[in-house]
């Protein structure tokens, strides 16, 4: 789902649209789906103080998939790890029929800032007052994707080209995908690696941040465990009802961070979205 305030998905989508629409015209190669919905959600924030769904408890969502040959727009769907999952730019270099290998370019981290994620709304946050902004990344790397059934393995190693933190980031994910009468449920195990310059950049604390009660503290090397649930059921032709939850649990070297509240963050959402 996307957040229309957030400018790198603006960007990613304005790459995709240099790179594709001009060839594509009325080329059969080119398939395309969007779906808008609005979307009610709650949260345990991972950072603290903040106020988790106080500012915008109801959000406008979009969900984009573009693909003109081998070249591709996708929205990460399903998935609950954060509010928002970005869409991803991306380039298929070989396929079949389990098997597939792409370049993409994403974003995994969100901005941070005095007033918590960027849709914490723009209240400061007492807890986070003083501290610098940390910007969202930008990440080209390999994925690389086997389906067999129900069953769906992603593997993704990155390296941040945004010169955020300028280190590497892994992510993998399992899901399983069942159908009980029209519901869709599909069950997500992952796990995030997370490099030290990663860390240190969005959660460790420099001397010009520091307080009183918010000391100095380097970032190690930390991973992130995910375990997700979605269902998904028809309305009728054209509508959906979309339900999510997720629980992440990160290591010490995140949850020690001062500007951390606990080592465990939770999300639900319930979204009504229509499907072109």
């Amino acid at each position: 789902m996307l957040d229309f305030p957030r400018m790198r998905i603006g960007r990613i989508f304005l790459l995709l649209l240099i790179v594709l629409v001009a060839p594509v015209q009325a080329d059969e190669d080119f398939q395309w789906q969007i779906s808008p919905g609005l979307a009610v959600w709650d949260e345990k924030s991972l950072l603290a103080g903040a106020k988790g769904n106080d500012a915008y408890p109801v959000i406008v969502t979009l969900q984009i998939d573009l693909k003109y040959r081998n070249f591709f727009l996708e929205t990460v769907r399903r998935r609950v790890t954060g509010l928002f999952d970005s869409a991803l730019v991306g380039y298929r270099i070989y396929a079949d029929e389990v098997w597939q290998t792409d370049v993409v370019l994403s974003s995994h981290m969100n901005r941070i800032s005095e007033s918590g994620y960027s849709y914490h709304g723009d209240t400061i946050v007492p807890e986070l007052k003083g501290i610098r902004t940390r910007g969202s990344d930008s990440s080209l790397g390999l994925r690389v994707q086997h389906f067999r059934g129900p069953h769906h393995l992603s593997l993704e190693l990155g390296n941040d080209i945004s010169q955020r933190y300028s280190s590497y980031l892994f992510q993998g994910y399992y899901s399983y995908l069942a159908q009980l009468r029209n519901w869709d449920l599909q069950l997500t195990a992952g796990l995030h690696l997370y490099s030290g310059e990663l860390v240190d950049y969005y959660f460790g604390i420099l001397p010009t941040e520091a307080t009183a009660r918010r000391p100095v503290y380097h970032g190690r090397s930390a991973h992130m465990l995910h375990l997700g649930l979605s269902a998904l059921y028809p309305l009728n032709e054209h509508w959906l009802l979309d339900l999510g939850m997720g629980l992440n649990r990160y290591s010490s070297s995140i949850a020690n961070s001062p500007i951390v509240a606990s080592n465990v963050e939770a999300l639900g959402m319930v979204s009504i979205r229509y499907v072109f």
